[in-house]
């Protein structure tokens, strides 16, 4: 099989998405060709290094340049309507895997007629990202999520034209699959790799709270910076934020609170991030709304207690006391409470990190998510045949 992976965001990844296409892509290499079609990244950026990091084992396509703004996913879908018919002449592909519903990697394609049978990983939709539990921050959004609300119309109507002209989805979560009325989609939960995501000696004498994501208002930041306020009251503790984002908008809200007590570290590369899980003792992630996020596993898999809200697949992922810990989104008091118990209560903590780690490695482990997408690969193949 010679598969053609569409991925908007690739390495270094600096998403979800991107990292769902690393570990995807890692484990299928083993037993199929793959051509991973993608932007370039970085000043940095080698095309040779990435190859080398899957042993050589892929090929890849580099199609326009990737910045972290709103317009560069506009770029690659033009670049891969001008390019894909030579690259297929030229490989012959059995199958187009585009890595992102919202991206919409192959929209241009889709208004030409293809031979080659397609499917589309659903990690969001615009609908989804719109249904907030709680009410939503609209003081705290960031130029992009304005951008986005601004451009809605315009990307929502691309968005049903694609739904209508695909035929095959993998949805990473039961919840997001409301959203979206297709009968041919198959719900394949995300993954991660659980030797490389794995325990340190997370015992430090200052608890340190790990935030990781992109620092905008529905991954609910400022929930946790009004958390923390209180948290110090009563304890001392070290708050760190990874993730990119317009840092000076968030530090102008922690005026009050000592610099010792918290760090923005911005973009932390994916080759690295797995050894800040290490180092931290609590992990909170309070968002508004979520599909199935990959920064929750990485982080039960290192064997951290979690705090997450009860909003989108995130109840799939987490039994509140039991492997983690769900308040409503919104609640700065909830959070306090829930990172002052785990602060106060070490047997509590390790019963949490322990049992998230024995569900990660049980149920979202990146290899059962490969096997169940190459079953759906083989699936598709032979109905088209």
């Amino acid at each position: 099989m010679r598969l053609a992976f569409l991925a908007p965001e690739f390495l270094p990844a600096w998403g979800g998405v991107g990292t769902y296409s690393v570990e995807l892509i890692k484990n299928l290499s083993r037993d199929i060709d793959i051509h991973v079609i993608t932007p370039k990244r970085g000043d940095d950026y080698r095309k040779s290094r990435i190859e080398e990091y899957f042993n050589n084992r892929i090929t890849i396509h580099n199609l326009s340049t990737a910045n972290d703004n709103f317009f560069y996913n506009n770029k690659f879908q033009f670049s891969l309507l001008k390019n894909f018919k030579r690259l297929n002449k030229r490989y012959g592909f059995d199958l187009i895997h585009a890595a992102n519903l919202v991206n919409m990697p192959d929209i241009y394609l889709k208004l030409q007629k293809q031979n080659i049978p397609s499917l589309t990983t659903i990690h969001t939709t615009l609908r989804s990202q719109s249904h907030i539990d709680g009410k939503k921050p609209f003081r705290e959004t960031t130029r992009i999520e304005r951008l986005t609300k601004i451009y809605y119309p315009y990307i929502s109507f691309l968005e049903n034209i694609y739904l209508r002209r695909t035929s095959n989805f993998i949805a990473v979560s039961d919840w997001i699959t409301r959203f979206v009325k297709k009968e041919d989609i198959r719900v394949i939960h995300n993954g991660i790799d659980t030797e490389r995501f794995s325990p340190g000696n997370q015992n430090n004498k200052v608890p340190k709270i790990l935030f990781s994501g992109r620092l905008v208002a529905l991954k609910g930041v400022h929930t946790l910076i009004k958390s923390m306020k209180e948290v110090l009251k009563k304890q001392d503790a070290m708050f760190l934020f990874a993730g990119p984002g317009d840092i000076p908008r968030w530090t102008k809200q922690l005026k009050d609170i000592p610099k010792k007590n918290y760090r923005f570290l911005g973009y932390v590369p994916y080759e690295k991030i797995n050894r800040l899980y290490q180092e931290v003792d609590i992990f909170a992630l309070p968002s508004y709304t979520e599909s199935f996020p990959l920064t929750i596993l990485e982080a039960m898999a290192s064997k951290l207690p979690v705090i997450s809200t009860t909003v989108g697949g995130i109840p799939e992922m987490i039994d509140n006391n039991i492997d983690g810990m769900l308040i409503t989104p919104g609640s700065p008091a909830q959070l306090t409470s829930n990172i002052l118990r785990l602060i106060e209560d070490k047997n509590l903590r390790k019963d949490i990190s322990r049992n998230a780690r024995k569900k990660v490695e049980k149920y979202f482990n990146s290899k059962i998510m490969a096997k169940k997408t190459m079953d759906f690969y083989e699936d598709i193949i032979e109905a088209e045949r």
